[in-house]
């Protein structure tokens, strides 16, 4: 089928390279062009996928929902999702205890990094946990799978660990295999906090990822703040290639997600700053917390820079999504009035959409009114325009009443922001927060946070329990 395809991708190329407008051939994000072609079929060749896609358009109809932790006092957080290229989906988080009865890794009191697969219909293929044998506990912020169905998952950790000597604590990056076999672990180790947020890869199998470090000295690299971004490139064997500090005078800047933008052949990188009067050339809008997406090229080198937030607010970018035209949307919450529009509750979910030169489109806001909180750290973009949100609040968003104490939420827009629907999820007397969201190639979508109690007919097991939901 792969083959297949690709000849007629081929096929097609030979006739757009007659029929294209000129001024159309070198656009890479324009269906029409010869460069759009050329892309999608690099992309094809190096996944080793087929070149078949088909149309997502998500109708938010639960299928299924999971529950996964131990019973007991232990605490489970499923804080990311991945889906590979065959509809299967791994659940990436920590657990303080034995999950599907894994061997705990870290002292008893401490968190090890919990990884789960499962089928498409939910049920599991297999669980892993890997943890550090010292008194400290070790976190997974984020996973992210490459176009050969590798795993890679970041955080944070001290070592011993995996394969690792003691070499320290800092942040970590950890390559596996879809059958769960560990490839390679590297670690940043310092003398200050680092930890790690974002990862993500190119269609050559070079990884890139983004946190934050105390460390004014990185690698070669110097920065001025109290915290700097870092960015990373590793290429597929786990050797590293270039180092980035994001260094503005006075300004603490925190690395929270990364995206690998193919129409441009950019780097993303995206967080929060906070001080200071200069980022990047760009005048930060607050003075207190405002949020950033830089792009570099993949040598590491500045592209632009944009800025977000308003005077005396606080406006936090938690998550980031880039769609195959290019399109950036990035989401979190903000507890003021951004981009002319009011909010409605204490603290609002946001979500800004840019253009590949880092132009804004739009901003919309979202909130339950009076006290709530309403916030979002996972965002999605499907093939068809389309963009998903998913949080949590403890406020009834637009009319519709929360079920728990908090409700986790998930948002549908259309590409001009038009709000499609929300779904809610929770339960009487209980805590429900949203963290990750992923979905397969034809738009299924997989969301996972924490819970505290049970819901959907799923029993509670731990103080906090890690869960998965599937939608259609």
């Amino acid at each position: 089928m792969r083959k297949i395809a690709i000849y007629l991708l081929i096929l097609f190329l030979q006739f757009i390279s007659l029929n294209c407008k000129p001024v159309e051939l070198n656009n890479s994000s324009d269906i029409q062009s010869k460069s759009f072609v050329e892309t999608q079929i690099l992309k094809c060749m190096l996944s080793g996928w087929d070149c078949i896609e088909f149309p997502q358009n998500n109708q938010g109809i639960k299928q299924w929902s999971k529950i996964i932790g131990q019973s007991g006092t232990y605490q489970s957080y499923g804080n990311s999702t991945a889906v590979d290229r065959i509809g299967n989906v791994y659940l990436i988080g920590t657990t303080s205890g034995s999950v599907y009865s894994q061997n705990k890794i870290s002292p008893s009191s401490m968190n090890d990094i919990l990884l789960t697969k499962f089928a498409q219909d939910g049920q599991l293929i297999w669980a892993k946990q890997m943890g550090s044998t010292t008194t400290s506990s070790t976190y997974a912020e984020m996973s992210h799978i490459d176009n050969f169905g590798n795993i890679f998952i970041v955080g944070s950790a001290n070592s011993p660990f995996n394969e690792l000597g003691s070499i320290g604590a800092g942040a970590i990056l950890i390559k596996l295999s879809g059958s769960g076999n560990l490839l390679w672990t590297r670690m940043i180790p310092t003398a200050s906090e680092t930890l790690g947020a974002g990862v993500t890869s190119d269609y050559f199998g070079n990884v890139y990822i983004t946190g934050n470090t105390e460390e004014q000295l990185l690698n070669g690299q110097t920065a001025t703040g109290g915290r700097n971004t870092f960015v990373l490139k590793y290429n597929s064997l786990g050797d590293l290639v270039w180092t980035k500090l994001f260094d503005n005078t006075g300004i603490s800047s925190y690395g929270q997600n990364i995206q690998y933008e193919a129409t441009t052949q950019s780097i993303l990188v995206a967080g929060q700053i906070s001080g200071g009067t200069s980022f990047f050339g760009k005048t930060p809008p607050g003075n207190l917390t405002d949020s950033y997406i830089v792009s570099l090229d993949l040598n590491g080198n500045f592209k632009w820079a944009q800025v977000l937030g308003g005077i005396t607010i606080s406006t936090q970018i938690r998550t980031m999504s880039v769609d195959q035209k290019g399109y950036i949307y990035v989401s979190g919450d903000t507890n003021g009035n951004l981009d002319g529009i009011v909010k409605d509750g204490s603290t609002v979910q946001f979500l800004t959409k840019l253009n590949v030169f880092g132009e804004k489109i739009w901003t919309r806001l979202l909130g339950g009114g009076g006290s709530s909180l309403t916030y979002a750290y996972g965002v999605y973009s499907d093939n068809s325009g389309n963009v998903y949100t998913f949080g949590g609040t403890n406020g009834n968003l637009l009319g519709i009443p929360k079920v728990g104490n908090n409700d986790a939420h998930l948002t549908k827009y259309d590409s001009n922001g038009n709000l499609i629907w929300i779904r809610l999820s929770g339960n009487n007397g209980i805590e429900l927060s949203g963290r990750g969201i992923s979905a397969d190639r034809f738009g299924t979508l997989y969301v996972s946070g924490f819970t505290s109690g049970g819901f959907d007919g799923q029993a509670k097991l731990g103080t906090f329990d890690a869960f998965l939901i599937q939608y259609y």
